[in-house]
């Protein structure tokens, strides 16, 4: 057992080396029903809520730093459709002046970009200007661009959203109301893309506002929008930029060539070949696709697939903050840490974790990692704010499925640095392959399973703690029920790339998690637990930042039994007050930010008692739960014991082993009683025959005039 007095401990408030403060959540509306309904205008505002903001840079500096300069003394073929096209400048007359359709008055423009690719013979893309047709999309997309640079030889009906290398929006005239209608379509459209095609790495797009035309371009880091041009009086400009276009191959305009799509000419199925370290996966399902839906951020997609043996295999596709490490080599130091530090139970406690097959950084070429486009800026970036108009909600609704869509909880988006840093992001494109593949907790419909899946889980904790690191992002998403050979099944730790040693010295401005199993001093950013102190000695000095530690990743486990029994009821015997078992879990699980009931629900031993009651009778009998609401009482004594010297937090190891030996012992007896029982198969409320919900998951107006924890 290590030295407790090498246990780290947050530093008091005197200390010059205080470390840097966990991040800030936001909540992120493209994981909310009103995203998910499919409703056009719904999704469009919650993509600009989430974004909030847009990088603005001169045109030249994205044309030059996403194509580079135009070849050196131009070939021969480019100055003469310099040439050509140059004399079609006077065929242009400004859209705003035109008594013409939007579609006739941008017809020359069209045409010159036509002319352009026509000169291009080596280009695989041509230009298809006013579509009668909306795109085909396999995330039942119903919005057109005004125009759009696609694979040519696409016959327009069969044109999808994977066929569109860039799309267009026009407007005749040019002021606010009409950008920001241009700027609502683009972003949207560069969204879907991105969504919908998992060989997207990034998408440019172009606006047009009479004469003034801006490229956008879209990627996981950051979006980006030029300052405009008048594709007229600069006709040279916008020629470059077609001419860079033309001369683009699919890997230039964002295609991954380390991916292939295959399509089923019988089933029109489509699947999905990557390249990882040299081996080929084919995929059979995603698995988890949520990541995507959000514009900026890691964009993770999750497959089943198999190896080119035939062996199942989980594939993870993400692009990870540059100055992280990855999955792969989190995990590889964590086992490190956990060999120095616990010897031979070395071999025991990896057991407990998703186990790697293989991951790599992608690359096109020996030594260049496939990032986000670093910009030739040489000066102060400047940010855009966008807002939604109208603006969305601030009360953020639960969806009908317990607000977890596929294999996520309601994730949010977590800044620490201010909206308007100067700083520009980039991000790395990496693959994990996972060896064991199994059924995320959140799918098991097995009481049993379900609780002996924690129980495994919580023994992955324990090794991580001993090692000296946090999980950070616990939850009924994160933990994998895996069945091995001769029915030999356990509950693996998985998704460890948002954990860190409890004293690092590393922050970083974005990261997602999930809402549900936060604990609420991670909600709330601040530490809860501290004895009264008499504010007249208080120091001068802030309080040390708020860092998370051991005990909110227990916690966070606590939280996802709650979630497994309140979501929940016995499929064979539902209690009769299912409302009130609902309105329960929108208390419990609000999914907003900051909420008093979520709070007392840990907090408060009496509203656990009346809740315990709401379970059907089989499961508070057979499961023997009592014990699990009881450690919201523990874990409440161990965080007073913990900050009981506050400023300074201190969990030593002893403190460690026995709230460890605590929880542990609470679920031993839960799952021993529970192996001795009838199984209980269990069934989401929303499912259960006869009820009746809000579709967004809001409360009824009688919920409302009665709250009962607020």
């Amino acid at each position: 057992m290590a030295n407790s007095s090498n246990i780290p401990t947050t530093p008091p408030r005197k200390s010059n080396q205080t470390l840097p403060p966990d991040t800030v959540p936001f909540t992120r509306h493209t994981s909310q029903s009103g995203y998910r309904t499919g409703d056009l205008n719904e999704g469009r505002r919650a993509v600009l809520s989430d974004l909030a903001k847009c990088l603005k840079i001169p045109f030249a500096t994205l044309v030059s730093s996403a194509f580079g300069p135009e070849p050196a003394g131009s070939s021969k073929e480019f100055k003469q459709t310099k040439q050509k096209v140059r004399s079609m400048k006077s065929l242009f007359t400004p859209p705003s002046k035109s008594r013409l359709s939007e579609a006739q008055a941008f017809k020359p423009l069209g045409d010159m970009i036509k002319e352009i690719f026509r000169r291009s013979p080596h280009s695989p893309f041509s230009f298809d200007s006013s579509p009668c047709t909306t795109p085909l999309s396999t995330r039942q997309n119903t919005s057109r661009p005004d125009a759009y640079i696609e694979r040519h030889g696409i016959k327009r009906k069969d044109v999808h959203w994977f066929d569109i290398a860039i799309p267009f929006e026009f407007k005749k005239t040019d002021n606010s109301t009409e950008r920001l209608d241009n700027e609502g379509k683009m972003i949207w459209s560069l969204h879907n893309i991105m969504r919908e095609d998992p060989l997207r790495r990034f998408v440019f797009g172009i606006t047009v506002e009479d004469m003034n035309m801006r490229l956008w371009l879209s990627n996981r880091a950051y979006l980006a929008v030029s300052e405009a041009v008048d594709f007229i009086k600069n006709n040279d400009a916008a020629i470059s930029l077609f001419l860079l276009l033309g001369s683009c191959d699919d890997v230039g305009l964002g295609w991954d060539p380390t991916v292939e799509r295959e399509r089923n000419p019988d089933s029109g199925e489509i699947t999905y070949v990557f390249t990882i370290c040299g081996k080929r996966f084919t995929t059979i399902r995603p698995l988890a696709t949520y990541g995507a839906d959000s514009m900026v951020g890691r964009g993770t997609r999750v497959f089943l697939a198999r190896d080119e043996d035939g062996r199942e295999v989980a594939i993870k596709d993400s692009w990870r903050d540059s100055d992280r490490d990855s999955e792969g080599t989190i995990l590889e130091k964590i086992f490190g840490d956990i060999r120095d530090k616990l010897g031979e139970e070395a071999a025991e406690a990896e057991k407990y974790f998703v186990a790697v097959d293989c991951y790599e950084d992608v690359s096109f070429a020996p030594g260049k990692l496939d990032q986000t486009l670093a910009l030739q800026c040489g000066y102060t970036p400047k940010w855009d704010r966008i807002t939604a108009d109208p603006p969305l909600s601030a009360k953020v609704h639960t969806s009908s499925i317990g607000d977890i869509p596929e294999l996520a909880a309601t994730q949010l988006i977590m800044r620490r640095l201010p909206r308007d840093s100067p700083t520009i992001p980039c991000r790395t494109h990496a693959r994990t392959v996972f060896r064991d593949v199994g059924v995320p907790l959140q799918a098991v419909s097995s009481l049993t399973k379900s609780f002996m899946c924690l129980n495994y889980a919580l023994r992955g904790l324990y090794y991580l703690h001993r090692a000296g690191w946090v999980h950070r992002d616990f939850g009924v998403g994160n933990v994998l029920w895996v069945e091995g050979d001769e029915n030999r099944c356990m509950g693996k730790l998985g998704d460890l790339e948002y954990a860190k040693r409890v004293d690092s010295g590393v922050s970083h401005e974005v990261r997602t998690g999930t809402m549900h199993f936060m604990a609420i001093e991670v909600e709330q950013q601040r530490y809860l637990f501290t004895p009264d102190l008499d504010y007249r000695k208080a120091s001068e000095e802030p309080p040390p930042p708020f860092r998370m530690n051991y005990i909110h990743d227990l916690e966070s486990h606590w939280w996802a039994a709650m979630w497994i029994l309140f979501f929940h009821t016995d499929k064979n015997s539902p209690p009769g007050n299912i409302d009130d078992q609902l309105r329960t879990f929108e208390e419990a699980f609000p999914s907003v930010i900051g909420t008093s009931s979520r709070q007392n629900f840990f907090r408060d031993t009496y509203i656990h008692g009346e809740a315990y009651k709401l379970l059907s009778t089989t499961c508070q009998c057979k499961a023997g739960c009592g014990s699990i609401f009881d450690l919201a009482k523990t874990l409440r004594q161990f965080y007073q014991q913990a900050e009981i010297s506050f400023p300074t937090v201190k969990l030593d190891e002893n403190l460690v082993v026995e709230m460890h030996r605590k929880v542990q012992a609470a679920y031993a007896e839960t799952v021993d009683w529970l192996q001795k029982s009838k199984d209980i198969t269990l069934q989401p409320l929303h499912k259960v025959s006869g009820q009746k919900r809000v579709l967004d998951g809001s409360l009824t107006k009688e919920a409302e005039r009665k709250p009962r924890w607020t």
